[in-house]
Order: C-alpha cells, then sequence, then structure tokens
C-alpha cells in the first residue's frame, strides 16, 4: 500500500485535478444557494435532484481521445484507484500489443449489459408503463414492454451486420447499401429520436416538482437536461457507459424500495391480482383491448422500432460480437421485467381511487408524500439522466462521425473524392470531431427543451415516433441477407438501391404524420376529423389501441411492399453499381478483424491507411 505521500504525489500529477477542485468548490457554493431557498417539502425535493446531479458530474470520467469519447474504451474506476493506491500500471500504460492489458481497457458484458438496460429505462418509459398499468393492469405493463424486444432485435441486426458484412455502424451500412440520400434520411431519423428523447423524459421529471409549464416547473426541465450534458461534453461515451452502471444498481434498489412499499400500503390486497370496480364504460373494470396493446407494440419492436434509437444500435457495436449478443438481450429481459414490474405504480393509483386511469406517477407520488415520493422522483431522475447521458453520446456520434464524415476535415487522411459515415476507430477521426461532437450535445440540450412549450405528453412521444420511423425496418433487415461483390469492382452483387429505402421510408413518413393528425389531443386542437375517420377504417381489434395496431400493419405491409419494389427496380433495371463488401469482418469470439477471401489486396491497403496508434497518454484519461 502507497503512503499519503505518494499517493498525494500521484494526484499532483492528474491534470484534471485542479478543475475537479474547482467544479467541487462551483457545486457545494451552489448547494449552499439552494439552502437558503424554497419550502422544506420543494427543498428537500430539490436536493435531492442536486445531490443526485452532483454526484454524477463529479465522479464523471474525462474523455480526451477518440476510443475514449466515442467508443467507450479506457481507463477503468478501479484501475484508477489501483494505481493512486498501490501504483499499479494503469492498462495504457503497458504494451498495446498485451491481450491480457488491452482487454481491460475495453467494454466488457457487465457494463454493456446494464447501460444497455439503464439507458432504455427512460423515465417517459417508466411514466407510460405506469399509466399502462393503470388503464388495463399488469397486462399494460406487458403491453409497454413489447417494445423491449428491440433489445434481441438491435443485438441480431449488430451481430451480423459486424461478423457476416464487416460493417462497423449502421449507418455505413445504410449508406453502401442505398447510397448517401438514404443515409441522410436515416440521420434525420435518428435526429427525430434523439429530440424527442430530451423533451419527453425532462418533462416526466419536471412534473414532480410543480404544475406544467410553472417557473418551477420549466427549472426542473432545463437542470434535468443541463446535468447529463455537462457530464457528457466532459467524458463522452465513457462517462456515459460508467455513471450507468451506478445507475443500473440505483433503479433497482429503489424499485424494489417501491413494490414493498405499495405491498405495504395495499395490505392484503395483491396488486397483481386487484382489479378496479366495474363501470358501464368498463364492465370488466379494465380498459379492453389489453391483448392488443401487446400485438402492437411487439410489432414495432420487433421489426421497425430499435433502429431509429442510436443509443441501442450504437451499443450494438461495442465490444466483442457475441459478448454484445448476450449483454442487449440480458440488459432487454432486465429491463423489460422492470418495466413490468412498475406497472405496480399504475395499478396502485387505481386502487387508491377505486376507479381506473388513475397511474400518473407524479400524481401518486404526490398523493402519497414522504418516503414513497421521494424513492419515484429517485427512480424518474436515475432513469432520465442515464437515458439523456445516453442520448447526448448518441447525438454527439450521429453529427461528428456521421454527418460531418461526408466533409473533410483537417486530419482526414481518406483518398481524394472519399467521403462518407466515419466509425470511431477510422484514422481521419481526429480530436476536432470530439470538439463537433461537444457543440452537437449543447445544441440539442437547448433545441429539445424549447419543444417542452409545444408538447409534454410523454405517452404520445413513444406512440408517435413509432409510426413515423416504420419505414426503416424493412431496409435494415434486407441488409442482413445482401449479397456483395465477391471481389472488388466484380459486380457480381446486389446493385445498389436508394429506390429500396426511399420507397419504405417515405411511406413510412407518411403513415406516421397521417396517424399524429388523426389522434392529436382535444387540448391542442383535436384530431383532422378527415384523417381519423380514414384511420377508424383501419381499426384492428378493440379498445384505444384499435386504430394505433390496424394503422401499424397496414403500415408496415406498405413498408415492405415498397422497399421490395424499389430493391426489384434495381437489380432488373442497371442505373447503380454492384456493391462492394468490406474488406474485412469481424470474429464473432474476439473481435478481431477477419480478411474477406477475395478482399486480401483491399484489406492490406485498409491497414495501411487506417492503422491508429493505440498507445496513448496515460495520464490524459485518469
Amino acid at each position: 500500500m502507497a503512503t499519503a505521500l505518494e499517493i498525494y504525489a500521484r494526484l499532483q500529477t492528474s491534470p484534471e485535478l485542479s478543475w475537479r477542485l474547482l467544479l467541487c468548490a462551483t457545486l457545494l457554493l451552489g448547494w449552499m444557494m439552494l439552502f437558503t431557498s424554497g419550502e422544506a417539502t420543494e427543498s428537500c425535493m430539490w436536493h435531492l435532484l442536486y445531490g443526485y446531479s452532483a454526484l454524477l458530474i463529479l465522479t464523471a470520467q474525462m474523455s480526451n481521445t477518440v476510443r475514449s469519447f466515442f467508443i467507450g474504451e479506457g481507463v477503468g474506476l478501479i484501475d484508477t484507484i489501483k494505481y493512486y493506491a498501490t501504483g499499479a500500471a494503469l492498462p495504457a500504460e503497458a504494451s498495446s500489443h498485451s491481450a491480457t492489458v488491452d482487454e481491460r481497457s475495453q467494454v466488457g458484458f457487465f457494463t454493456l449489459m446494464t447501460s444497455a438496460f439503464i439507458t432504455w429505462i427512460f423515465a417517459k418509459s417508466i411514466n407510460n408503463a405506469a399509466v399502462y398499468g393503470g388503464r388495463w393492469g399488469v397486462l399494460g405493463g406487458v403491453g409497454y414492454a413489447g417494445w423491449y424486444l428491440s433489445f434481441p432485435a438491435a443485438a441480431i441486426v449488430g451481430y451480423y451486420l459486424r461478423t457476416r458484412h464487416g460493417f462497423r455502424s449502421l449507418p455505413e451500412a445504410i449508406e453502401r447499401n442505398y447510397g448517401p440520400l438514404a443515409q441522410l434520411g436515416f440521420a434525420i431519423a435518428l435526429f427525430f429520436r434523439l429530440w424527442n428523447e430530451v423533451w419527453s423524459n425532462t418533462a416526466v421529471v419536471a412534473d414532480f416538482f410543480s404544475t406544467y409549464k410553472s417557473r418551477e416547473w420549466w427549472t426542473a426541465a432545463i437542470f434535468s437536461a443541463a446535468v447529463p450534458a455537462v457530464y457528457v461534453v466532459m467524458g463522452g461515451m465513457r462517462a456515459s457507459l460508467v455513471s450507468d452502471v451506478g445507475q443500473a444498481g440505483l433503479g433497482i434498489l429503489f424499485l424494489i424500495v417501491i413494490l414493498v412499499l405499495v405491498s405495504k400500503e395495499m395490505g392484503d390486497v395483491s396488486v397483481w391480482e386487484w382489479k378496479p370496480p366495474p363501470t358501464e364504460a368498463h364492465p370488466d373494470g379494465w380498459y379492453s383491448g389489453g391483448g392488443w396493446v401487446v400485438l402492437a407494440s411487439c410489432i414495432q419492436g420487433t421489426i421497425s422500432y430499435p433502429f431509429h434509437d442510436p443509443v441501442l444500435t450504437d451499443r450494438s457495436f461495442l465490444s466483442r460480437p457475441r459478448t454484445m449478443l448476450a449483454a442487449l438481450c440480458c440488459g432487454g429481459a432486465i429491463a423489460g421485467t422492470f418495466i413490468i414490474l412498475f406497472s405496480a405504480i399504475g395499478i396502485y393509483g387505481d386502487f387508491r381511487e377505486n376507479a381506473v386511469n388513475n397511474g400518473s406517477p407524479a400524481v401518486v407520488a404526490n398523493a402519497l408524500g414522504g418516503a414513497m415520493e421521494c424513492f419515484i422522483l429517485l427512480v424518474m431522475m436515475t432513469s432520465s439522466l442515464s437515458t439523456l447521458d445516453s442520448t447526448f453520446t448518441s447525438c454527439a456520434k450521429l453529427v461528428s462521425l456521421e454527418v460531418f464524415g461526408w466533409f473533410k476535415l483537417p486530419g482526414d487522411v481518406r483518398a481524394p473524392g472519399h467521403r462518407g459515415p466515419l466509425t470511431p476507430r477510422d484514422a481521419s477521426v481526429t480530436t476536432l470531431h470530439i470538439l463537433i461532437g461537444r457543440v452537437a450535445i449543447v445544441v440539442l440540450a437547448i433545441v429539445g427543451s424549447l419543444y417542452l412549450d409545444a408538447e409534454g405528453d410523454a405517452v404520445r412521444a413513444t406512440e408517435v415516433s413509432g409510426t413515423m420511423v416504420m419505414g426503416l425496418g424493412p431496409p435494415v433487415w434486407l441488409s442482413l441477407i445482401w449479397r456483395y461483390n465477391s471481389s472488388p469492382g466484380a459486380n457480381d452483387g446486389f446493385r445498389k438501391a436508394p429506390l429500396a429505402f426511399m420507397l419504405s421510408f417515405l411511406p413510412g413518413l407518411v403513415f406516421g404524420i397521417l396517424y399524429s393528425a388523426g389522434t392529436w389531443p382535444a387540448s391542442s386542437g383535436g384530431p383532422v376529423e378527415g384523417i381519423r375517420s380514414a384511420l377508424e377504417s383501419t381499426a384492428m381489434g378493440e379498445g384505444s389501441f384499435r386504430i394505433f395496431l390496424g394503422w401499424n400493419v397496414v403500415g408496415h405491409c406498405s413498408c415492405f411492399g415498397g422497399c421490395f419494389l424499389g430493391f426489384l427496380f434495381h437489380q432488373l433495371v442497371p442505373l447503380t453499381n454492384a456493391c462492394d463488401a468490406e474488406s474485412t469482418t469481424e470474429d464473432a469470439i474476439t473481435g478481431e478483424r477477419v480478411v474477406r477471401p477475395g478482399y486480401e489486396k483491399a484489406a492490406d491497403q485498409l491497414v495501411n491507411a487506417t492503422r491508429l496508434d493505440d498507445v496513448t497518454s496515460t495520464m490524459s484519461s485518469i
């Protein structure tokens, strides 16, 4: 064990020590100012939000390298503690050719599994699960969990794109198969999703502090958007992954406490067996059509919903392929279970009122007060902050690599005329891209928060956004069976098919816009009657989800049909060239790049052009 002087000497060598001390002093000053304002109860809630946020900022890791900021690779917390306490060598200090040491800096199963789990336990999802529980009981929770089939769907797509086709990101595959316009349309869909996540998750947290659009409500909303933006600007993907591990544990702990408190409040009545009294409108007590909710969410969750969320798809390209597949499937199972269990809040809300549809977590927490209110708020804060930090991380990657990859920036070593989306391991990615990513985070935080003035319904955020992007599914699934040239320029593979993407994506967008217009809430002017009638004509099943289900079935069939016709057109009419493959694929177990037969020469050129220096400055990452 090192002496205090040795530990102090190592701390002094850290470039982060001075600004972390300054940051700590600033946060303490802010906390002292908070003590002088607010009523007792409100002040308590604010202290909870402020203290939790301050802890995340102070413990966030700083990323100054491309791999750390965009991929999350870097020195782990345990290794850092060992270094300061004992002087043990950090992974980056040893030879970059040492497999044993190198593994310690990669994203492992546990880190990826917990990160995937907690980042998809959105504050809006927890809110919606409780609302669904208040309408359909436990079946409502199962229905909302249907969207969590996105985990295995994204994991399967990522696995095959990496091991069979060698792609390093989903946008890279879209651009290769469908062209730059398709990749632009895909990027727009991702932007929409990320923007949607900012306002919908901050709104849920703000509801705990005051009424909609009051001064306190706006303060809480802006604060809950600013905090994750701050520590992700600092550390990128590395800060997001490390914070997710702790937040996942806290989220599970808080849920267990809430379930215990709910069980205590309900006495001998089981939360999973209780039913509200029947009424003329609801003879069974619950809303009708719960089974149709499950079917509708499963359709979106497996076919299209996962591919418009870069928070999830980015993680399907982390770690080794087989590790990633296991981590995302396990994380999805835990996340879905979490959502089902949280529907108990909605059921308990109905139990208190002895009537259906009283499941809003904010309303239930406010009615209960005390410990229950604090724990429900803690779950919401944990889920909101973990979701938003991953949202901002994905935004940084989307803007700086996948959009600005089309521009020649200083340090770009690609051949003249070669443009397109970059991946974090490309030699052309520099610290300038990190700066662009940080600016993009700040812009998204501002733009996403401003929309709160127009919309605050978190339930519609899931249903509408999922419907608008139903056209992404067909071209993504088609990419898994794509046939590429047997060697560069052989012209024996499938031709690039821009229409296959556009004839799926654009109709899906139209279906989504029409659904939004036809189901617009009365508080915002009500639905457009003509469109509402068209939606009614496609209704399937019963209950409030009959339109949503019918419209999605018709829409998904139309998108698959459009994708097939566009693909067939390009294969029969030679307007585009056949697609070359990636020169290497990824080994499922080790993650090492394997040369594709017929592409040996291209692989050698790629290695010489894109070799990265794995030996980086150790102290800059601490």
